[in-house]
This record gives structure tokens, C-alpha cells and sequence, in this order.
């Protein structure tokens, strides 16, 4: 195979798994957020939404709005990490893109159940 294809697919590869990562970012960070404010028995599930939602800026403090983009995220973040997974060589590089991905999988199903 031509060396430059190779390190063109190898460059690829990368980006995808830096893009998933990044993608992934957000989500990851809002569900420990609702995590550690669903711990308060003090509040009503109400007012944990609430206390979530003030963590944003008031044009975007729609909790659908919030959890279509994070399941839009964490979903387009799967996919770019399996795409990764079947394009990479290296072992290191599959099972680290194959966690993402399923990471990535899990979040996504996360936020579609929260939408039911």
C-alpha cells in the first residue's frame, strides 16, 4: 500500500477518535451533574430539574431541547467511534475506539429512555 494512503488513513483514524471524544465531553459532564444533584432527598424531582436547568443560560434552559442535543451528541460520537473502530490497525487503537463507541452507545440509550 502507498505509505501516504497509509498515513492518510492512520491521520483519519485520529481525527475520528479525537472528535468522538470531544463530542462525548458534554454528556459525560451533564449526567454527573444530574447525578450529583439527583443525590439531594431534599428536593422534589421538580426542583432538580430546576436547579439542572439553572446551570444554563436562560435561552436554552428547555430540559427536551438540552437532552435532544446531548442524545444527538453522544449518539453522532458512537458512530464516529465504531468508524473508527473498523478502520484502525493497531489493537490499542480498536479497543480503545470499540470502549468509546460503546460508552458513547450507552449515554445515547441513557438519553433516549429519558425522553419516554
Amino acid at each position: 500500500m502507498n505509505p501516504s494512503r497509509e498515513f492518510q488513513r492512520k491521520k483519519k483514524v485520529r481525527n475520528l477518535v479525537r472528535i468522538s471524544l470531544l463530542l462525548i465531553i458534554a454528556p459525560v459532564l451533564y449526567l454527573g451533574l444530574w447525578i450529583s444533584i439527583s443525590m439531594d432527598d431534599s428536593l422534589t424531582y421538580f426542583e432538580q430539574v430546576q436547579q439542572l436547568m439553572s446551570y444554563f443560560p436562560e435561552s436554552i434552559r428547555d430540559p427536551f431541547g438540552t437532552t435532544i442535543t446531548f442524545l444527538g451528541m453522544s449518539f453522532i460520537s458512537a458512530v464516529f467511534a465504531f468508524y473508527a473502530f473498523l478502520k484502525s490497525d493497531s489493537k490499542k487503537q480498536q479497543s480503545f475506539s470499540l470502549a468509546l463507541s460503546a460508552i458513547a452507545a450507552i449515554l445515547t440509550m441513557w438519553f433516549g429512555f429519558t425522553l419516554l
